[in-house]
Parts: structure tokens; C-alpha cells; sequence
């Protein structure tokens, strides 16, 4: 029920880097894990990918799926025989300052201190922290809407590009949003001092700095965030800002009066002295269930009981006591859970690699394992617009439709992800609220014989009968290379092999298994494809020279996370990697569709989400019919807990297992 930090794109505000997740930075409407109360960058999953999530999956059923309300759980859960539980996780946190931390291992730490506003559970936000979610629609003064003028030389956010602009003219007509959140009452810090307002506009001071490494996204769209008195916040948009979710752009307190090492309150640092300080680093206060009590370097983190939680009077938390062991081997946290040594294993030490070890110890009864697939979804992007002089295959829509039919996606989701998850048509789960209704979206089921005609008509043909097509002749295909419809002419010479080599991350089991039955698909479709694993900070280099965002690659194979907002700002023209924008932006396939922009940034500029809904359908059918990027399938997170553990509720749009931690406990004895 907790976050860290809540944000407009709350559903994926935690973990969002950790080890090998790398982000980038987006645009508002995107996926995405985020980091901070204003962040809007999505994550390119990479080696120790941690932060997916997914419909919620029943505490007594490996697959049951339901929703839930943010605050239920059951209340036969009981302390166990003494007080304690442990959880085996594969990475040790970097730091657990709120502003600063990037790790899944951090948020499996930080859902303990902190109950975060607004959780986002199975596609939707719920309050936590706050008394109610303020919308226009209650007229209860929570939120309002006001249209405003704004004179030369003000600030605005454009509707049509969705950025700040400074105005030559008088611009009117531009929505203004008034939002108040009430934080509820009993909020208390772990030394027994009121979590006050002023708390939450403290954090936002400290997301906003220069010197913080958070998104300054809704920062610069922000008129003023301020404390109306001891328990409401108050922040006014820019005009021309009117994003969906309005209601969740609270940040979560932080404890202005904790003293650093050096005995200075935080109130008193730098954001860059506060980062620098072990003191909020290691030891962060706590509003939340538990309070840290020890870090010991490698091995573990405890945690105890906070007295001043404010939900104590339920007889929350139900444990009295916490442990983060670090096990860095997959297979030794998987033994250390069979035999007891811990009570709970995390996503970022199992996968579905392991899934036969984990099926044999749920039928020894040592074991409960949990696959819950969700909102990391793995895909091949395909180069548009090439930086070097390679072939651009890209550019040719009919040869991104034929490797699609070409792909034996079913077998990848039925065989490498054992079943537990399905083929990706679009860039969100079937799940999500925004999915467009049946028959909408073009899909590609496996056909290579339909793709063998495809590649045929297109001028690719086999003449000498070795295997790998070539081409006929000169074949011409146009892209567009901005939003005003600009198109250019790429040409694959005749006589050119059909000839892509793949990247993708190294070392991670699945991928070297999706991509092998990928590279067999294609040699028997007539396309040759050589595999190249590079470390991910190779692949993922945000410079001229990175494969991906230097569009030096044919193919490339990694994932993106969505959440409950639409994750239609990934594929925008604005967000091509470019040395205009000092390489930002994770479009990188170098895909511009002017009405794709226009259609799906005004979905995220409108208010109600019915209105929105049938854009952001049309949004995902322009993406489907294009295909810039091949969907393969949602990736399934595995975690496993002792059978006795009850309230382990992962859930698709939250990236920790551990945000109800405080309901967390065993069942009684028998």
C-alpha cells in the first residue's frame, strides 16, 4: 500500500534502476519505472530486470489473479513464534534516501518506512496516506479547473507539443488545475513528531534541486506546491498542464528535523549535502510500519516495529521484527527458503529459469511460488532511421510485418515463460484500462508462410537457394523523420543480403533463449540473423556511440515497464534520441508518425478518462498497423514465500513485493 515516493506515474515510482535497469527519460503519458515525485522515465530492462508487476495474485494461488482494496488483507495472520520474518533478496540497497536510491533492493527496504500517499494496485490509483484522491468531479473544493490567459514572456505548456513554452503573444484559453490533498490524521514520525505539510513541500524542494538525480518533469510544470496548514498541500499546475491523473502529484514527507551526522537538521543541508550524508543514506527516519535498527555491510538489514505507526491501533505491523538478507546466488536463496533460513524470496533472485526447482519444492510443501505476469514487456525494436551506413531493413514496413508473422511468439511465451504469461500485441497488458476493444489492434500470429509472401513481394528473394534472401533490386522505403510529415527515401541496394544482427543484454538466461528460437525462426523465413550480447551499460549508453540510442544496431531486444498511466510517450518524435536533446529520449527505433503525436499527447492532455479512452485506442492502433517495435510478450516476475507466510500480495502496478509489509505475518499453528 506504500511507496516511497508518490507520483504521477505512481504505479511505477520504485526500483526503477536498479543493477542492470537503466532509464530514460520521457515524456508525460509514458511507462515507466519512476524515481521521485515527478519522474516520467520509463526503464529498459536489462540483466537483473525486478520491476515488472501485474494483476494481483492471490496469496494461496501461484496464478490467481483479482483486484483489491489497498487496505484489506487478512487479519488471521498472525506474528509467528517470535515476532520475526525473514526475506532473502539478491541485491543489497545502495542507499535508502528517497531522492536518491535506484534500486529495487532499496524499495523492498523503503515500503517499510514509508506509506506513500497513493498506491497504484491492478491499473488504478487508490489514497493511502491521504484522505481521498482529490477529482474535479467530487465538488468538494479538492480540485479545480480554471481556464487562464497567460501574457508574452509567461510559461505554458503547449497543447499540441505538450512542452513548456514561453509565450511571444498572449495565449488564452489555458486549463489551470488546483489540487489539495489532506494527509490523515495520526501521521507520526518514528521519534514521535506530527509528519506535518510542510514535510511533503520539503520533499518536493528536494526532488526539484539540481543537485537531486530525480525527473524535473513535473517540476517545471508547476506553478507552486505549498502547505495550506498542519495536513493539506496544495499545488497549481502550470497553465496548459491538465495531465489524467492530476490527483496523484503529492509527494511523500520527508523528516525535515532528522539530524544528519554531523548533527545538522535535514532542513538545514543542501540536497547535495543531504545525498552526501550516510545518516539519510543508511538510516533514513520512518512514518511507516518498521524503522531501521541495523545495516550490516553484505549481509543484512533489520528492521523493528515503529511504536508511532499510525495504523497501530489495527495491531499493524503484525511482525515485530524484519530482516533483509542479501544472497547474491539464485540457487542459494531458493535452498535458503526450501530449508527456513528465510521466510520470503524476492523477484530479483528468482526467475522463471528456475521454475521446474521451484514447482518440485511447492509439491514438497517447502515452497509457495508466485508467477505474476505484468507490465514488463519484452520486445525486438526495429531500426528506422540508421546513424551509420548499414542497410536500413527498418524502414521497410513490409519487412517488419514479416518478421512479426515470422516469429513464433506463442512457443517464446508458452516454452521460455512456461506458460504463465501471453504474446504482447500493443505497448500495455490486456488488463489495462486503456486496451483497445477486440478486433481494434492489427496482430501477427505466427505465420512463416505468410511471411515468405510478404518478404517476396517486397523485391527479397533467394535465387541461388543458400538460405538468405537478397534484393532483387533497388527497393526504396520512405519514413518520416518529423512531426511535420517530412519523409526521407532509405535504399537497400540490390543484391543486399538479408542480413541483421540482434543485440541484447548478456548473461540473462531468457534472452539467449528467446533470441536463439528468434534467429531459428528467421533462417527459416530466409532472414539471417547473428545474436550479440553486450554488457547493458554497453547497449544502453545514452552517448552517439551506444547501439541503441545511437541507432547502430538492426535489432534489438530489451523491455519496457508500463504502468497505469498509458505508455503511448515512449514512441513519440520528439523523444528520438538526437544530439539536439544531448541523446535523451528512448524512441529508438527512430519512429515519427505526426498523427500517432497528436492523437495520443492529447489523450494525456485530457481530463476525463472517458474522453481520453477511444485516443488512446487509436494511438495503439496506429502503433499496432506500423510496428515500429515488435511486442514479444509480458514477462512473468517470480517470487516464492514459506507456505505459512499470509497477506503476500504482489500486484501488477507496484514494483515491490513488500508494499503491504505491515499486514505481512504466518498463519497459526495448527
Amino acid at each position: 500500500m506504500k511507496t516511497p515516493f508518490a507520483s504521477k506515474r505512481l504505479a511505477l515510482a520504485l526500483g526503477m534502476a536498479m543493477t542492470g535497469l537503466l532509464v530514460a527519460c520521457t515524456p508525460p503519458g509514458d511507462g515507466g519505472v519512476e524515481q521521485g515525485a515527478d519522474s516520467e522515465a520509463p526503464a529498459a530492462i536489462t540483466d537483473t530486470e525486478a520491476a515488472d508487476t501485474t494483476p494481483m495474485s492471490e496469496p494461496v494461488a501461484a496464478d490467481a489473479e483479482t483486484g483489491m482494496d489497498v487496505m484489506a488483507y487478512d487479519k488471521a495472520a498472525t506474528k509467528g513464534a517470535d515476532g520475526t520474518l525473514v526475506i532473502g533478496q539478491a541485491q543489497e540497497p545502495d542507499v535508502l534516501y528517497t531522492h536518491g536510491a535506484t534500486m529495487l533492493a532499496s524499495t523492498h527496504v523503503l515500503n517499510s518506512l514509508y506509506d506513500g500517499p497513493i498506491e497504484g494496485l491492478s491499473y488504478d490509483y487508490q489514497a493511502v496516506t491521504v484522505k481521498a484522491l482529490p477529482k474535479i468531479e467530487n465538488n468538494d473544493g479538492s480540485a479545480s479547473l480554471a481556464m487562464v490567459s497567460v501574457d508574452a514572456g509567461g510559461k505554458y505548456v503547449d497543447a499540441t507539443t505538450q512542452e513548456v513554452t514561453t509565450a511571444t503573444a498572449t495565449v488564452a484559453d489555458l486549463g489551470q488545475l488546483t489540487v489539495r490533498w489532506t494527509f490523515v490524521d495520526g501521521l507520526m514520525w518514528q521519534d514521535g513528531t506530527p509528519v506535518t505539510a510542510e514535510d511533503s513541500v520539503w520533499s518536493k524542494t528536494l526532488a526539484c534541486d539540481i543537485d537531486s538525480p530525480t525527473s524535473k518533469f513535473l517540476c517545471d510544470r508547476t506553478v507552486s506546491y505549498k502547505a495550506i496548514d498542519d495536513h493539506t498541500v496544495e499545488w497549481v499546475s502550470l497553465p496548459g498542464y491538465t495531465p489524467q491523473d492530476y490527483f496523484t502529484n503529492v509527494y511523500t514527507p520527508l523528516p525535515r528535523h532528522q539530524p544528519g551526522a554531523g548533527g545538522k537538521a535535514m532542513s538545514e543541508m543542501t540536497a547535495k549535502e543531504i545525498l552526501e550524508d550516510n545518516e539519510f543514506n543508511r538510516k533514513p527516519w520512518s512514518y511507516g510500519p518498521f524503522m531501521i535498527e541495523e545495516w550490516s555491510d553484505g549481509d543484512y538489514i533489520k528492521l523493528t516495529r515503529n511504536p508511532n505507526y499510525w495504523r497501530a491501533a489495527e495491531g499493524l505491523p503484525i511482525l515485530d521484527t524484519v530482516i533483509h538478507k542479501f544472497i547474491k546466488d539464485s540457487n542459494a536463496l531458493l535452498a535458503a527458503l526450501r530449508t527456513g533460513d528465510i521466510d520470503v524470496a524476492t523477484q530479483d533472485g528468482l526467475d522463471i529459469t528456475m521454475f521446474d526447482d521451484l514447482e518440485a519444492a511447492n509439491t514438497g510443501g517447502e515452497a509457495t511460488p508466485y508467477y505474476v505476469p505484468g507490465t514488463v514487456w519484452e520486445h525486438i525494436d526495429f531500426n528506422l532511421q540508421p546513424l551509420d551506413d548499414r542497410p536500413a531493413f527498418g524502414a521497410c514496413k513490409d519487412v517488419r510485418l514479416a518478421i512479426a508473422y515470422g516469429t513464433d511468439r506463442a512457443t517464446m511465451a508458452d516454452e521460455i515463460q512456461k506458460g504463465k504469461t501471453t504474446v504482447a500485441d500493443t505497448i500495455m497488458p490486456a488488463e489495462h484500462w486503456a486496451y483497445p476493444p477486440e478486433g481494434m489492434l492489427t496482430s501477427y500470429p505466427y505465420d512463416s508462410e505468410k511471411a515468405i509472401e510478404m518478404l517476396e513481394a517486397a523485391g527479397f528473394t533467394d535465387p541461388d537457394g543458400d538460405g538468405t534472401r537478397t534484393a532483387a533490386q533497388d527497393i526504396t522505403c520512405s519514413v518520416v523523420t518529423g512531426v511535420d510529415g517530412a519523409t526521407t527515401d532509405k535504399v537497400i541496394k540490390a543484391g543486399t543480403p538479408l542480413e541483421l544482427k540482434l543485440n541484447t543484454t548478456k548473461g540473462n538466461v531468457m534472452r539467449e533463449e528467446t533470441t536463439l528460437l528468434f534467429q531459428q525462426n528467421m533462417t527459416d523465413i530466409g532472414v539471417k540473423v547473428s545474436l550479440e550480447y553486450l554488457p547493458a551499460d554497453t547497449l544502453f549508453a545514452k552517448n552517439e556511440e551506444g547501439p541503441l540510442t545511437g541507432r547502430r544496431y538492426d535489432l534489438g531486444e530489451f523491455a519496457w515497464v508500463s504502468g497505469v498511466s498509458p505508455s503511448v510517450g515512449l514512441y513519440w518524435c520528439d523523444q528520438i534520441p538526437s544530439p539536439e536533446n544531448n541523446w535523451a529520449g528512448q524512441n529508438n527505433p527512430g519512429y515519427c508518425n505526426p498523427n500517432y503525436d497528436k492523437v495520443s499527447k492529447t489523450a494525456d492532455n485530457t481530463l476525463e478518462r472517458d474522453e481520453a479512452l477511444p485516443m488512446y485506442h487509436e494511438a495503439q492502433k496506429i502503433f499496432s498497423d506500423e510496428l515500429p517495435v515488435l511486442p514479444l510478450f509480458a514477462r512473468v516476475k517470480v517470487m516464492a514465500t514459506k507456505p505459512e507466510v499470509m497477506n503476500f500480495m504482489p500486484n501488477a502496478t507496484v514494483s515491490s513485493e513488500t508494499w503491504n509489509i505491515e499486514t505481512w505475518g504466518f498463519a497459526a499453528a495448527p
